[in-house]
This record gives C-alpha cells, sequence and structure tokens, in this order.
C-alpha cells in the first residue's frame, strides 16, 4: 500500500477507472417484484403451487372494489350500470384472460320447461330494476355472496385474471398503469373504486422499496455524515469515507450486471436490496475511520502527513483485511437461505466487503496523500466530542472495569442470561398483508377486503376423484359440499369457492324452482348432463376452467380466509386435511398451496438452513482469527462479542415484538458479518501490545486509547442511520433497520466490556 503514498494521482486514476468500467453494468440489471422470486425453483411448495396453476390457469389478478357513493347498496341500477361498464371497460386491460364481475355473475333461472343462464344485470333491465329482491337473491347465492358482493350490498369486486408473460418484469407495471389511466378517464359517479390484486401488492413492493431508497436511505447518509463529523471534525476524512461508500454501492451492482450479462448470476433486483446501501455504508465507514483515527492520532503525537499515514496503513491493513474476509465469510452463510433474493443479498455485500477494503487501502489512502494536512497541534488535545469519548473510555476502563472484573463478568453473564431468555418468546410467522401502513393505498384495499368481504388470505387445494374418475358424478360432488358447508362453520373463513356450487341452483332449475332439489343430483348421469349443459350455456371467456381441469378428473377448491397468520394458515390446512381424510373418503386432496402457503412455509425452512450456515461461518470466522491472531485462545474468546450481540438483540425483540419473519430470520447472519468488525480491530491492537511484552491490562489499556473512539463513533453513528429506518411504512425495512441497530449497540457493549473482562481472566500471563 505504499504504493498509494508514492503515486497517489496514478491510483487515484486507475481505481476511478475500474469503477467506472464496474459501474457501466449497472444498466444490465432489472427490478422483480413478483412474490415468486422469494422462493428456489426446487421449493416443494412453490412446485405444488406451479403444478396447481398449470392445471388451472394462473392466480395472477387485479381487482377493483367498489363501494357505492349515492346510494347505500351496489345493488343500486346507476352503481350496476357503472359496474357493467367497468367490466367492459376490463377486458381490455393489458393481458386480461378473463373478467368475473356482479354484473356478469351467470344468474341461473327458471321459468316452466325453460331455463336460462344470462348476465346478472344488463344496462337495459334498469327501468324495471328491484333492488330490494335482488339482494335477497344474492344472498341465497352460495358462489356469489361474498365472493363479488357482500352481505350488506356495499361492496363488490369486479376481479380481473391475467395472464402475465414469463420473465417480463414490466408487464405488471404496465397493466396497472393503464387500468389507472382507465380510471381517471372514466366518468363515475356512483362508485367509488380501489385497486387490489396480486399485480397491486407485487408493485406496491416495488414502490415501497422506490419510497425507501429515496427518502429514508439518503437520510441516514445525512445523518451518518453529520455524525461523523461531529465526533472527528475532519471535514475531508468524513466527505471521502461518503464518497468511497457511494462508490462501493456503484460498483458493487454494476458487478451484479456484469456477472447477470456473464451468466454466472441472475442481473435482477428484488425489494431485499433496498437494505445494500445500509449494509455497505457500514462497513466502507468502519475501514475508512479506523484508518482516519490512526492517522489523527499519529499527527497529533507529532509526524508528519506521510509518516503518519504510513502509520495508518501499517497498523490497519491486516484488521481491515480480516474484518473484510470475516464480514465476507459471515455474509456468505446467507446462500443458505431458502428465498434466492437472500442469497443475492449476501453475496453482493460479501463483494462490497472485499471492495471496500481494496478502496480504502487504496483510494482513501491516496486521497489523503494529495489533501493538505490536517491543521492539528502535536501534543495538544483536540477539544472536540472524539477526544472527550477517549478520555472517558480511559476513565471507564480505569476505574470501573478493571479494578471489579470477575464481579462484572458475572454481572454481565447474568444480564446477558435474562435478555436472551427472550428468544423463547420470538414466534417466526409470515404475514405479507402486514407488511404495508395505512399511508399505503394497498394497505387500504386489503383492509377493505379484508373487513367488509372475504379476507385477504387463501388456500388453493388440488380436489380429484380417489378413483381417479370424472368429478361429474353424484357421490364426489356431495362430499365437495359437505367439505365446502363443513369450512363455513369456521369464523375465519371468508369464502369458499367450489365446483358444486352451481349445481345447486341448475338442479333447482331443473325442477321448476322447486327448493327441495336445491341439492346435487341423486345420479351421476344426473350430475354430468346438468355440468354438460351449464358449461354449454356459458358465454365465451367465463368457462369452468378456471376450477376444473381439461379430462374433469380434478378440480381447484378454494378456501378465501379473513388475516392470517402463517403458523395459523399451517394449523387450518392441517385440520381440513385431518377432516377430510375422515369425512369425504371419495375425494384426494393434495395439501393446501397458493402462495400464502409457501410464504407459511418458508419461515421455519429458512431459520433452519441459515442456522447451519452461522454455524459453519461461526467456524470459519474462528479459523481466521486464530490463524491471524496466532492465539488459539483469543481466537476461541472473540466467539463470544462475536456471536452474543444477535442472540441478545433476539431476545430483547423477543420482550419488545416477539414477531420474527423472513426477512428478520436473516438478521443473525447479517450481524455475524459486520459486527466481527471492531473486535476483530479491538483484538489486533491487543495483540500487537501484548507481543511487544505488555502486560494484559497494558494491552487492553492500548486498544481502548487508540481503537476505543473509533469502535463508539462507527457504532453510534450506523447504528443512528439504521434506526432511522425505523421511520419507513414498510415492515421488512423497519423490521430489519430496528433489530440491526440493536446489534449493533449490543455489540458495541460487548466489545467495550464483556471482552476487556474476558481478556483479563482468561488471557493472563
Amino acid at each position: 500500500m505504499s504504493f498509494s503514498l508514492r503515486y497517489p494521482w496514478a491510483v487515484i486514476v486507475t481505481v476511478m477507472a475500474l469503477i467506472v468500467g464496474l459501474a457501466a453494468g449497472a444498466g444490465k440489471l432489472s427490478f422483480v417484484s413478483d412474490f415468486r422470486v422469494y422462493f428456489s425453483a426446487d421449493n416443494p411448495q412453490l412446485l405444488s403451487f406451479e403444478q396447481l396453476e398449470q392445471d388451472f390457469n394462473k392466480q395472477d389478478t387485479l381487482t377493483f372494489l367498489l363501494q357505492p357513493t349515492s346510494s347505500a347498496t351496489v345493488l343500486d341500477s346507476r352503481a350496476l350500470n357503472e359496474i357493467a361498464q367497468l367490466t367492459q371497460a376490463a377486458w381490455k386491460i393489458p393481458y386480461a384472460r378473463r373478467v368475473d364481475s356482479l354484473t356478469n355473475y351467470q344468474r341461473i333461472q327458471s321459468a316452466g320447461d325453460n331455463i336460462t343462464i344470462d348476465d346478472f344485470y344488463r344496462p337495459e333491465q334498469a327501468s324495471a330494476w328491484d333492488m330490494a329482491s335482488e339482494l335477497e337473491y344474492v344472498r341465497t347465492q352460495p358462489d356469489l355472496l361474498n365472493r363479488l358482493v357482500n352481505k350488506d350490498g356495499d361492496l363488490a369486486l369486479i376481479i380481473v385474471s391475467l395472464s402475465l408473460p414469463d420473465g417480463d418484469e414490466k408487464a405488471t407495471a404496465e397493466l396497472v398503469a393503464y387500468t389507472r389511466e382507465l380510471l381517471a378517464e372514466t366518468d363515475l359517479q356512483h362508485l367509488d373504486v380501489q385497486l387490489f390484486g396480486t399485480a397491486i401488492i407485487n408493485l406496491a413492493l416495488a414502490e415501497a422499496v422506490e419510497r425507501d431508497m429515496a427518502a429514508l436511505i439518503p437520510a441516514s447518509y445525512l445523518l451518518i455524515f453529520a455524525g461523523i463529523f461531529f465526533l472527528t471534525r475532519s471535514l475531508a476524512g468524513t466527505v471521502l469515507a461518503l464518497t468511497l461508500t457511494l462508490l462501493s454501492v456503484v460498483a458493487t451492482f454494476g458487478a451484479l450486471g456484469w456477472a447477470g450479462s456473464l451468466g454466472l448470476t441472475t442481473a435482477r433486483l428484488t425489494p431485499v436490496v433496498g437494505v445494500v446501501p445500509s449494509m455497505i455504508m457500514i462497513i466502507v465507514i468502519a475501514d475508512c475511520l479506523h484508518i482516519l483515527a490512526t492517522y489523527q492520532h499519529g499527527l497529533r503525537s507529532g509526524m508528519n502527513k506521510i509518516p503518519a499515514l504510513q502509520q495508518a496503513v501499517t497498523s490497519n491493513i491486516r484488521p481491515v483485511w480480516i474484518t473484510s474476509i470475516t464480514t465476507a465469510l459471515g455474509l456468505l452463510c446467507l446462500n443458505f437461505s431458502e428465498s434466492p433474493p437472500y442469497r443475492d443479498l449476501g453475496n453482493l455485500v460479501a463483494f462490497a466487503a472485499l471492495l471496500a477494503a481494496v478502496l480504502s487501502l487504496t483510494l482513501f489512502i491516496a486521497a489523503l496523500r494529495v489533501l493538505p494536512q490536517p491543521k492539528i497541534q502535536p501534543g495538544r488535545a483536540l477539544a472536540h466530542p472524539g477526544q472527550w469519548l477517549s478520555g472517558l473510555l480511559l476513565a471507564f476502563w480505569q476505574r470501573v472495569l478493571q479494578p471489579h472484573p470477575r464481579a462484572l463478568l458475572l454481572g454481565a453473564v447474568i444480564v446477558s442470561a435474562i435478555l436472551a431468555a427472550g428468544v423463547s418468546q420470538l414466534k417466526f410467522n409470515e404475514q405479507w398483508h402486514q407488511y404495508y401502513d395505512e399511508s399505503f393505498a394497498v394497505r387500504q384495499a386489503l383492509d377493505l377486503q379484508n373487513d367488509k368481504l372475504n379476507g385477504v388470505n387463501f388456500i388453493q387445494y388440488r380436489i380429484a376423484a380417489q378413483d381417479g374418475g370424472s368429478l361429474y358424478r353424484s357421490e364426489p360432488m356431495q362430499q365437495l359440499q359437505q367439505l365446502a358447508e363443513h369450512l363455513e362453520t369456521f369464523a375465519e373463513v371468508g369464502f369458499v369457492d367450489s365446483l358444486h356450487q352451481p349445481l345447486l341452483t341448475l338442479n333447482q332449475a331443473l325442477h321448476d324452482g322447486d327448493h327441495h332439489y336445491y341439492k346435487i343430483p341423486d345420479t351421476d348421469q344426473q350430475v354430468a348432463q346438468a355440468m354438460l349443459l351449464y358449461e354449454m350455456s356459458l358465454p365465451f371467456g367465463m368457462g369452468l376452467n378456471e376450477r376444473l381441469n381439461i379430462d374433469q378428473t380434478a378440480s381447484r377448491f378454494t378456501v378465501h380466509l379473513f388475516k392470517r397468520t402463517s403458523r395459523e394458515l399451517v394449523a387450518f390446512d392441517q385440520a381440513l386435511l385431518n377432516w377430510a381424510a375422515e369425512h369425504t373418503p371419495a375425494l384426494s386432496i393434495a395439501p393446501g398451496s397458493g402462495l400464502d402457503m409457501v410464504f407459511a412455509q418458508i419461515s421455519d425452512r429458512n431459520s433452519i438452513s441459515l442456522f447451519q450456515g452461522t454455524l459453519l461461518a461461526l467456524v470459519l470466522i474462528s479459523a481466521v482469527m486464530m490463524l491471524v491472531l496466532r492465539s488459539v485462545r483469543l481466537g476461541l474468546i472473540s466467539l463470544v462479542p462475536n456471536l452474543l450481540p444477535a442472540l441478545l438483540a433476539y431476545g430483547i425483540w423477543g420482550y419488545i415484538s416477539g414477531h420474527v419473519d423472513l426477512g428478520l430470520s436473516i438478521v443473525a447472519c447479517m450481524s455475524l458479518g459486520l459486527v466481527v468488525d471492531d473486535t476483530v480491530h479491538f483484538l489486533a491492537k491487543y495483540r500487537s501490545a501484548r507481543a511487544r511484552g505488555e502486560s494484559t491490562e497494558a494491552a487492553i489499556e492500548y486498544a481502548f486509547s487508540t481503537v476505543g473512539v473509533a469502535m463508539i463513533i462507527t457504532s453510534l453513528v450506523l447504528a443512528a442511520g439504521f434506526a432511522l429506518l425505523l421511520l419507513s411504512p414498510f415492515s421488512p425495512t423497519w423490521g430489519m433497520g430496528g433489530l440491526m441497530a440493536l446489534t449493533v449497540m449490543v455489540a458495541l457493549l460487548a466489545d467495550l466490556i464483556l471482552l476487556p473482562l474476558l481478556l483479563m481472566l482468561l488471557d493472563r500471563d
């Protein structure tokens, strides 16, 4: 690294050229917001879900939630006219495959020997429309009530089923933009419209991340800039550290783009990457601040700029590389995650950690070399918070830690045990509907549907006849009805969508409206004839292919539920399967599927995988520490302040929240890769002093005096930067920010209190 001091301009030009070359790859990236990207291609629940979609079409939807504004019910003819208008216009939405609404619901009626199956409402019926009687009719139709309109008639749906092209990431944004423009151009005087469905949910993910990256991340950078400058009073060093952070971010994302173009990975960005800039900032600033602190220490001791920089490089080159390697090892354990976006996150930040080491030891040093020497008078204490912190830290060591190591260690163990016990309060639950706060339109829409209609969670089942034959038979249909009616008794069930439902009304119509025939026909032949008649009467685009496969041997059976946690969904699914095995022997029912169920299963699987990855990372990091510090004892001691912060942070989180989802489950791996920095720098300085023959106490005091302030500065400003993410309205962002801030502060306390105590008691002469 002396090359950076001798030829600084050559280093600056060369490194900047390399960064520009890497950054050019960013143009090859694309953003993906589809929920499916969170799952590996071999995820068993995802495979089951995709098989279900192959049999019965995809489940992607765009939904219009319609509320009346000029009357108490959407069954007012004026509101129905506008619903019919929107229904007709919805067929023109890009990628629309089918449109279901209250107005085009296929009403089955009989008059003598004639049976008609026609739209529920047409505008030409307005003059003779009887709103009260029609509301009573709606309440008698099991495949209409709570599916397309609620029992009070004050909320109706238009459901647009979509066939989105695979691999076209712009399709969702395109169709939503078209729909919003359609609504803006449509004169609706009797309806209030909100948009929902999987298309809106997917797009909301991207919009939430964009909002965070546009506001909170720049704010966190500004906060950290102010904090570093306030504590170091070095404008040049602060600006350089943040400049290196920005360069590292663009170079890292550019490298991902180049890797994707070479087929080494997928050049895609997911909502998870919103946290990457903050994590890169931690690594870069930690490296730069340790170098800057040593540089300033040399100037205060009477050195000129070049010798002070040379000392900063010499004393920090090994710790910087150790922290970068151990950080990368910790983050690479995210490759054990069940979710590809989190594996990408680990690989991105691991690359950034190594890049940060290179930039801090080349570009940062070269830039300090060409800048004017700071005006620091040798031997004079600087009147700024950093110097005040140094004195306070040494006083804390001399008057608190050093005199009472055993008592303090016992107290630390007791406090740690109490805090760690909070881990038992944690529950792994995935609740995507809680991702957004009330400021998001998608949250307002999902709350409306959940409160007034059929809920926002759903589980889909592939149901076939046990003997492999057609479902168009009396016994399978009767048992479908039996299963649906059993589920409708559950308070958490909002609606059950089953193939048998139109058959009930059709059989009644075939018997001149006699309510005694509102049942499944008694013979297989009657069932087959009735269903054939129904299928032939449906208009184009409104067939049964959403519910029935081509050879009529399997059906999609959907249960809509009000807001449930992932554990509640899994328990409901198991209870349904157990009940069906006993009461519906003619049916073969596959375990529940759908994105809700895929998410419900992944948290536990992900936690187990990450636990294995964390153990491996611990072994590798410990081996590196032992090798570099040339001490098995110090390597083992380092495990405590490296492992304990995540455990205690999760314990505190257990007392505060008790909820851990997919995003929070990775914090242990993330923090393991990040909290090792301070431990490495502290032990490197301690080991250096011990190698000179100093006592344990003297070596600890030397470590406090040389890196203590840098440890406090980096931890405080970075914890503040993460804590700022608590202001995000998007729960994955604020949850991860809060837990990371907590982990950083616990790690600081572990390095300042627990690590010195362990060294005093376990590393005696």
